[in-house]
């Protein structure tokens, strides 16, 4: 049963298939899916086979990669309007594997509608190629960043990055992260413990609040200030 919401009514209006055009909007309308993910559950797994690629609807998902020790590390971020699993088109398995934050919505399009989507829409396939490139520069410039980066240096960075994924408008000057001190370790690439210790010390600097596990940055300008030699 296709339970699919509507390309030419939805209301993600940051989704890469809103470029697709009045066509190809309602082809793939009618050949998508959009199942429902509780939190914490897997919408495809690193190793598993390359079924076709994912467009967030809405809720909050990460991309992760497991090292040769069994640890997870989170490669990117995901919100409404992303997509997932892109970097596999045209392979046999995913390299990466992708994960619920919160509740989330998710529309599913088969390899062969994408391909037959991205061959006959131009438009289409350079908006994937440009938020592809995009995520992979942020990416690189992330990891050349928390190469040279002190322990606080590395969590004040990876906070930033949440909110500013997350974060729903960019004049606000605070934001709400609802994110484990593990799920933030594996963001930048330390342990929890590290990241506790850090928080504590904003947190004495007033820069931020924690309550359990939610974080409310009190002044993003003064943390992208303590960071702002990278």
């Amino acid at each position: 049963m296709n339970n699919s919401v509507n390309c030419k009514t939805c209301e993600t209006t940051s989704c890469l298939i809103k470029h697709s055009g009045e066509k190809w909007l309602e082809k793939l309308s009618q050949v998508k899916n959009t199942p429902n993910y509780p939190k914490g559950q897997f919408i495809f797994m690193e190793g598993s086979l390359v079924m076709g690629a994912y467009f967030v609807l809405k809720g909050k998902v990460k991309v992760v990669s497991s090292s040769l020790d069994g640890k997870e590390h989170t490669v990117r971020l995901a919100k409404e309007g992303h997509i997932l699993g892109h970097t596999a088109i045209g392979l046999e398995k995913y390299s990466i594997g992708a994960v619920t934050l919160t509740e989330a919505q998710i529309c599913f399009i088969d390899n062969k509608s994408l391909q037959a989507a991205f061959m006959e829409n131009p438009q289409f396939t350079f908006e994937v190629m440009r938020f592809y490139s995009r995520e992979l520069r942020k990416s690189e410039i992330r990891t050349k960043c928390l190469s040279m980066m002190n322990n606080e240096e590395k969590v004040i960075m990876g906070l930033l990055y949440i909110a500013d994924t997350y974060l729903s408008d960019p004049e606000d000057n605070q934001v709400e992260i609802n994110l484990s001190r593990l799920e933030i370790a594996q963001i930048i690439g330390t342990n929890s413990e590290q990241v506790s210790r850090v928080l504590t010390s904003l947190k004495k600097d007033r820069l931020i609040e924690t309550q359990e596990r939610i974080i409310l940055l009190n002044d993003i300008q003064k943390l992208k200030e303590a960071i702002s030699n990278y």
